[in-house]
């Protein structure tokens, strides 16, 4: 508890071990700004390189450089990610980070049939992934691989902890 007598989420998780939270929101919220500020500052500079009658090669370098780095955030390909273990079930909601063409998906998975995860490190851990497991009646069925480049040190923390609780279990 917080000195204003606020719970927060760890001292939930504190109380009650049957219900834990990983949301890496305000991360997301970051990439996402970041995301329209280089659009809105590409478009600048596209605008003020066309119709200013004196175009220099300095705003093509400028123009060049936002579009590479545009390019390095899409390529790690980062999701939204939000995992809630209600101690009978773990559920999953994800979506692309990028402000265009967003899917939104969530899947759950019953306690009983979670059977393991698999954390990958890509390109020389630019980018992070994890692919759950589940073991069904007909077989070990594996769920397309979500990038958590963008949760904290803490959030994957409590990640492995909530997902090691399931596979014992």
């Amino acid at each position: 508890m917080t000195k204003d007598n606020v719970f927060t989420i760890n001292d939930f998780v504190n109380i009650n071990n049957n219900f834990m939270i990983v949301d890496n929101k305000s991360n997301t919220a970051i990439l996402k700004i970041s995301y329209m500020l280089m659009l809105g500052v590409l478009f600048a500079l596209t605008s003020l390189y066309l119709f200013e009658l004196r175009s220099s090669e300095i705003l093509l370098f400028f123009i060049g450089g936002v579009v590479l780095t545009y390019i390095i955030f899409l390529l790690r390909k980062s999701n939204y990610l939000f995992v809630e273990y209600l101690g009978n079930k773990l559920t999953v909601r994800y979506y692309t980070a990028h402000p265009i063409f967003r899917k939104f998906k969530a899947f759950e998975i019953p306690k009983n049939y979670f059977y393991d995860y698999e954390i990958k490190k890509l390109f020389f851990g630019f980018q992070k992934t994890i692919q759950f497991k589940v073991k069904t009646p007909k077989g070990i069925f594996m769920y397309p691989p979500l990038s958590i480049t963008l949760l904290s040190k803490n959030h994957m923390i409590e990640l492995i902890k909530i997902l090691n609780e399931l596979k014992k279990s």
